[in-house]
């Protein structure tokens, strides 16, 4: 799993975007554009990793299939640190 660094602001992620403009149509990148600042405004900042997967799904990925993985990669990552803790 590769690890993709926090972002702390709007603008941050909205650099992240631009990465990806050339990956989607203008109503596709305003799409991305507007969820990134509806979680923003909420003080949440999207991620490289988070703005792949709007980007994939805006290009036909499975969003079923990237919350699974999502999930799956979430649940090792709990387990890897219960594990770390119960050696302490």
């Amino acid at each position: 799993m590769q690890e993709y660094p926090e972002v702390y602001s709007l603008e941050e992620s909205l650099a992240i975007l631009k990465k990806y403009k050339s990956e989607l149509t203008r109503e596709q990148y305003e799409s991305v554009n507007s969820t990134i600042r509806g979680f923003a405004i909420e003080d949440m900042y999207l991620n490289e990793r988070d703005i792949k997967d709007l980007v994939a799904i805006h290009n036909g990925a499975d969003a079923e299939e990237l919350i699974k993985r999502v999930i799956n990669e979430w649940f090792w990552f709990k387990t890897a640190e219960i594990g770390r803790a119960s050696c302490r």
